[in-house]
């Protein structure tokens, strides 16, 4: 009996160190770099640029001082650090390379943004004869400690707000921002659920795994099957008609489309289920709204 004792006690104590390193892991693997960036003034409305008619990548457009070309960056909640591409700014002489991060101030709107210190990824191409001239990512990092209103309906955003819009307040309720992850609660079929807002999945409604997308899609559905390329992984989506509404925060918002996808990595996968969530809303979930995001009290609205 002590041996059978014994050897119970050291399973339960694998398990409980298994779950701790686990879940050490995954705080240091998604913890995001510091945020280095500085910004000054409101940006007023910044006209939001779609590459297609898909609306599948959302681009703001950018400026520096002194030259007359405008770039743009894709914007992706999703990415918790803004990054440039190595390849799409090497010809921009208001871009400082330093190794692998770049010093320099550029303008979105009305709004300085600056940094000694953003990342570069070796990812991209030459900009030199595309309509657009995209040289990297605007992330959550932008939101930090700020206020931003996302303007679907007139293809605007706003960043760097100093109050409330006055047709948000009292209309807020609070949502979560971990390791610059924006986590929104939901009611879904009467389920409280929480789902991760990523805008670089610009142009899906709700991508969940395959057992919701079961229970979500319309019976009999058409199955649009599509490749897609995330960050350099291979993907399968799989999007069908659904005829629900989430209700956010007493704001019920119709799903039209749900999409499950094949392909993410197991970290991906398993990064979903340590966190709670449900899936991912995208862009084209809101493209009929406006969605206010307060990141310094975490509270945000959708109307």
């Amino acid at each position: 009996m002590k041996t059978i004792k014994k050897i119970m006690v050291g399973i339960f104590t694998v398990f409980v160190l298994s779950l701790l390193a686990g879940y050490f892991y995954f705080d240091r693997k998604f913890t995001p770099e510091e945020n280095t960036l500085i910004l000054k003034n409101e940006s007023g409305k910044i006209p939001i640029q779609w590459v297609d008619e898909s609306k599948s990548v959302l681009l703001l457009p950018i400026h520096f001082k002194g030259d007359s070309v405008t770039y743009y960056l894709q914007w992706d909640t999703g990415s918790p650090s803004t990054v440039f591409y190595k390849k799409a700014i090497q010809k921009i002489p208001k871009i400082q390379i330093q190794d692998h991060t770049a010093k320099c101030l550029f303008t979105i709107g009305n709004t300085e943004i600056q940094s000694e210190k953003i990342k570069i990824l070796d990812f991209g191409k030459e900009n030199d004869s595309a309509r657009f001239k995209i040289i990297g990512t605007l992330g959550a990092d932008v939101l930090e400690n700020r206020k931003t209103v996302l303007n679907f309906k007139d293809n605007t955003i706003e960043l760097n707000l100093k109050t409330i819009p006055s047709h948000f307040r009292g209309k807020t309720f609070g949502f979560e921002l971990k390791k610059r992850k924006i986590i929104i609660p939901a009611l879904l079929n009467g389920k409280k659920e929480k789902y991760l807002y990523d805008s670089g999945s610009s142009a899906y409604e709700l991508l969940t795994n395959k057992e919701n997308w079961e229970q979500l899609k319309t019976p009999h559905a058409k199955i649009e099957k599509e490749h897609g390329n995330s960050w350099g992984n291979i993907l399968t989506t799989y999007t069908a008609t659904s005829e629900n509404q989430i209700d956010f925060g007493g704001t019920k918002v119709t799903l039209n489309k749900v999409t499950y996808v094949e392909g993410y990595s197991k970290t991906q996968y398993l990064l979903m289920k340590f966190s709670g969530m449900s899936g991912m809303l995208g862009n084209a979930l809101f493209l009929n709204n406006e969605i206010f995001i307060d990141a310094e009290h975490l509270e945000m609205g959708i109307r």
